[in-house]
């Protein structure tokens, strides 16, 4: 099914949602394939994803507070589904893969 798919954005969606339905089936995957799978899940493939992330359907992975936010932070906090933080992440937005802030 991986190597039929068109294009290597398909091929990334296709990875997330292993990912997001069976961790283990995921890295089985990326182990058993990691030569054609690798490009997919990482650069180049990934910096399409930032690129194109608002038109892609993913599972929620996190929650985005910016700085138009300031001043009802705990409200946006508050409307998370996610009860059980186990990471947070700070940015600046700069530079992430070498990408620059596209993912948000």
């Amino acid at each position: 099914q991986f190597k039929s798919m068109n294009t290597n954005i398909d091929r990334y969606q296709f990875m997330r949602g292993i990912l997001d339905s069976n961790c283990t089936l995921f890295y089985a995957f990326l182990d058993k394939h990691m030569k054609e799978s690798l490009p997919i899940i990482y650069t180049p493939t990934v910096g399409e994803a930032c690129l194109n992330y608002g038109e892609l359907f993913t599972t929620e992975h996190g929650i985005y507070i910016s700085s138009a936010d300031l001043g009802n932070v705990k409200e946006v906090l508050q409307n998370t589904r996610k009860r059980n933080v186990e990471v947070i992440v700070v940015t600046d937005g700069l530079r992430i893969l070498g990408l620059g802030d596209l993912g948000a």
